[in-house]
């Protein structure tokens, strides 16, 4: 009986204290950075089913969708905070009358895809829903029924006293971990979205094992102050990301009002420099004209998912004024000029800085004029304050590319 005993406890303690991680990510399901459209800027935590179609739609009609937008995002606030008789969790009945299924399935008759929200702890971070503390493996096997296709899980209420003598990023790992393979085991693919929203955590350091992104840095306000501290935070991780897991700065901020419009240009520049997920937050049903030329920009995009999927690395930066170069598949680069200062400043750098063989003729193009010029040498731009020039740099010029000289930003 005390050798049953002492197995026993072996047993348990192996489940307490076993490898802080094990490998779950699934690549395939992220070869490029995700792209979509996600609830949260707009609505909060008040988004209803009608709110969903409705955006889910103008993805669509906006041209959104054929720029390589698919994911409508359920962000936080659409549960409850008490489970039902059988420990499942339930929909907000005033927000989603019918459940979150029709909703899934509307989203997928426009050829889009689903993904929704939880919480690693006892209740999402405003704590007005339940977590999925204790039910990981119930939870994503609901979420599979439902028809979800990417489960943004956040760090939240996470009770820490449980794991004594480990730091918040080892209890993280393990949990993130173990979240993983509930998903791997659900019986459907599903993008996994760790929102690692603590620098504590060190998530680039053991999520490319586990995720598909995973966030390095708080929530993203709509402000260039907040746009540039995310940029900060994100840009010196480029060794941690590659096809099927990315570095994620938080959601763009575009047409959402708090940033002029070279900002919002700047804010897609860099994010897809960084080869970082482009998620929309703004209104799709009330977008302008000048926002959706922004975020539909198709070369911009084409940067952020190009299958070499290299994130775009720092090659030179001073005073607030930064040089950023991306190696792409076909052996162009593209080069990003940011202006992080109030005043307009002349950025240049050269081919051979940005990573190009010494002694050939390149084209350099620049991806928001659509204007190209050619150099051996040097190249750059005048830049306005707050915001980026990003250039193509190669051998040949697409048949879009009209007119010469490398325009600034404005």
């Amino acid at each position: 009986m005390l050798v049953v005993a002492l197995l026993g406890l072996a047993a348990l303690c192996a489940v307490q204290v076993g490898p802080q991680h094990v490998n779950t990510v699934d690549r395939a399901l992220a070869v490029t950075p995700p792209m979509g459209w996600s609830s949260y800027n707009s609505y909060g935590r008040h988004a209803t089913a009608a709110d969903l179609e409705q955006q889910a739609t103008a993805l669509v009609t906006s041209g959104m969708k054929a720029a390589g937008y698919t994911y409508v995002n359920l962000d936080g606030g659409w549960d409850l905070p008490t489970r039902d008789a059988f420990g499942r969790l339930q929909p907000d009945p005033r927000k989603f009358p019918d459940g979150i299924a029709p909703v899934a399935r509307y989203v997928h008759s426009l050829g889009l895809k689903f993904g929704i929200y939880t919480g690693l702890g006892t209740a999402n971070c405003a704590h007005t829903g339940a977590g999925s503390w204790g039910h990981y493996r119930q939870d994503v096997r609901t979420f599979a029924s439902w028809g979800v296709d990417f489960v943004k899980v956040d760090w939240c209420a996470v009770p820490r006293r449980r794991f004594p003598g480990m730091t918040d990023a080892q209890i993280a790992a393990r949990l993130y971990s173990q979240f993983g393979s509930a998903l791997r085991a659900a019986g459907r693919p599903m993008a996994y979205s760790l929102s690692t929203n603590h620098p504590s955590l060190a998530p680039w350091s053991w999520a490319p094992r586990v995720g598909n992104m995973w966030r390095t840095s708080g929530d993203m306000h709509d402000t260039f102050a907040f746009m540039r501290s995310h940029f900060l935070a994100n840009v010196g991780r480029y060794a941690s990301a590659g096809p099927g897991t990315w570095n994620d700065p938080d959601m763009l901020e575009v047409g959402n009002g708090g940033m002029t419009r070279a900002e919002d240009r700047a804010n897609v520049s860099l994010w897809a420099e960084m080869a970082a997920p482009l998620i929309a937050g703004n209104d799709l049903t009330t977008m302008s004209a000048a926002t959706r030329k922004i975020l539909a920009n198709r070369q911009v995009i084409a940067v952020d998912q190009d299958p070499l999927g290299r994130q775009g690395r720092v090659v030179a930066r001073r005073a607030g004024h930064w040089v950023l170069s991306k190696p792409l598949a076909n052996g162009a680069c593209a080069v990003v000029l940011f202006n992080a200062t109030d005043r307009r400043a002349l950025i240049a750098t050269s081919t051979t800085r940005v990573g190009l063989q010494p002694g050939g003729t390149y084209l350099v193009s620049n991806l928001w004029t659509h204007r190209a010029t050619q150099t051996s040498g040097r190249f750059g731009a005048r830049v306005a304050p707050h915001a980026a020039v990003m250039f193509r740099v190669g051998g040949r010029t697409p048949d879009h590319f009209i007119g010469l000289g490398a325009a600034a930003g404005s």
